[in-house]
């Protein structure tokens, strides 16, 4: 049954908050994954219709959420910075596959990281399906995995278009790092000692 409230509290970095009912009773917890217009931001003090409900853990939750009154959209800023991720990340693969094919760089490295970045994206949003779902998570340190071993452009475009793993500071920062020692051995492969590790081996 549908309730009235307002929302007390939004932690817009961790994406949820919480409810507070006009009946009377308990604030209720609820996730951006429970709102049913997601390309909204939530307000403090703003009024919301809701549905209670219960996590598998028996904890009491708001779901199907729809915010009242005049909301800020996030939509544009969302697209814009899609946009802002993928041109640069097509140009990497384009400069990736010339250093291929004049001899920097081996020709399976572009295609490898074109696959996992494939695959990574595919983890994340499944990551984020189970998420919405409150189903089994995929470990972080799985998504750093992949990243560190050529999917971090994958996730990149994940973190921006799906908007997954895209606020939390201390992921963010571990990620980043994937991606500077992965770009690092790139380097390195370019370089003298790099290419005398791996051509040898493509020509043998």
């Amino acid at each position: 049954m549908a309730m009235k409230g307002r929302i007390k509290k939004w932690n817009a970095e961790k994406g949820f908050g919480f409810i507070q009912p006009l009946e009377g009773g308990d604030d209720l917890f609820f996730h951006i994954s429970a709102m049913r217009d997601r390309s909204l931001l939530p307000q403090i003090n703003q009024l919301v219709t809701f549905e209670p409900d219960t996590d598998k853990d028996n904890r009491p939750r708001a779901v199907s959420v729809i915010l009242a009154g005049t909301s800020v959209r996030r939509q544009s800023r969302v697209q814009h910075s899609s946009n802002h991720v993928l041109i640069p990340l097509l140009a990497l693969f384009v400069v990736l596959g010339m250093a291929a094919m004049v001899g920097l760089l081996p020709w399976q490295l572009p295609l490898l990281m074109g696959l996992l970045s494939i695959w990574t994206f595919i983890v994340y949003a499944i990551d984020k399906s189970a998420a919405q779902a409150d189903r089994r998570r995929t470990p972080e340190s799985t998504l750093h995995l992949l990243a560190l071993l050529g999917g971090w452009p994958g996730a990149l475009c994940a973190q921006n278009m799906l908007r997954h793993k895209s606020r939390k500071a201390a992921f963010r920062t571990t990620f980043w790092w994937t991606v500077i020692l992965n770009v690092g051995l790139m380097g390195f492969l370019v370089s003298a000692p790099g290419r005398q590790l791996w051509v040898p081996v493509l020509q043998w």
